[in-house]
């Protein structure tokens, strides 16, 4: 199998060998000359706001019982809810543009986690650059915007201050790793691509030879028949010019018979 795709690829290398090579270039490009990718992971936990003051809290500090503590975000059965919400809201290209603009790589991805075993309000953020220090940097950007952005959806809810879900740091980003996954995917998709238009062009290059092929094979049946017709009326011909010659023998001997015959009935008559 493998010998047969060789054979065709260096039958048709005129086509072949320049895909091959911008194949050959573009994994060189990946593997070479693309700067890498770092990640640098951060985690923050959902704090519950404290329970509604009890009367003997109250008795103590009266001010306590001039604030609401209702907070619509506490009502939910699954809290978990409240973890795809902000998810969703830092994912959107709005806030990533906001980000990119104070410096962060808008490629970094906010989703729940399950390390910690309990996935429910737990958030992860994966910071990524192409040096370290911008992935770490990123991560850090996120997990301040992530914070603001829960502290501004319970604020436009009138939710007091007291009782507001708030975020902790629970892994900070200290470190960045280099993501090798990314250029593996890229590189794979370079020869995927470079596969594919390998297998196209070998296509187009046989189909482009059998019409060709059909082509000669139709030239050389035409001149064939050409040849046979032309032999066929060059024998034809020739029988035709001795028929009329026998032809023209046969009116001549009838012609001198009908003399001979005038002939003797004049002489009959004068005698």
């Amino acid at each position: 199998m493998l010998l047969q795709i060789s054979r065709k690829i260096w039958r048709f290398r005129v086509v072949t060998l320049p895909v091959l090579a911008l194949t050959l270039l573009g994994a060189f490009y990946v593997v070479a000359l693309k700067e890498p990718e770092y990640e640098a992971t951060t985690s923050y936990v959902l704090i519950n706001p404290p329970p509604p003051p009890t009367p003997e809290q109250i008795a103590t500090d009266p001010r306590l019982g001039r604030i609401s503590p209702d907070n619509p975000f506490t009502r939910f059965d699954d809290q978990s809810v409240i973890v795809n919400l902000l998810a969703s809201s830092m994912s959107n290209e709005s806030a990533r543009r906001a980000l990119a603009q104070q410096g962060a790589d808008p490629r970094y991805t906010v989703a729940p986690t399950g390390t910690f075993g309990y996935s429910s309000l737990i958030m992860e953020i994966t910071g990524v650059g192409s040096t370290p220090e911008s992935a770490i940097e990123t991560a850090k950007l996120v997990g301040a915007a992530l914070t603001r952005e829960l502290d501004r959806m319970q604020a436009s809810r009138g939710v007091a201050d007291l009782y507001r879900i708030r975020t902790q740091l629970v892994v900070a980003p200290d470190h960045a790793e280099q993501r090798v996954s990314g250029k593996l995917r890229t590189l794979v998709g370079v020869f995927t691509l470079g596969a594919i238009l390998l297998f196209m062009v070998v296509s187009a290059a046989e189909g482009l030879t059998e019409v060709r092929a059909e082509r000669r094979r139709e030239a050389v049946a035409g001149e064939t028949v050409a040849g046979e017709t032309d032999e066929g009326e060059a024998t034809v011909k020739p029988r035709m010019n001795g028929s009329q010659g026998n032809g023209g023998r046969g009116n001549r001997r009838k012609a001198g018979s009908k003399r001979r015959r005038r002939d003797v009935r004049k002489a009959g008559s004068k005698a």
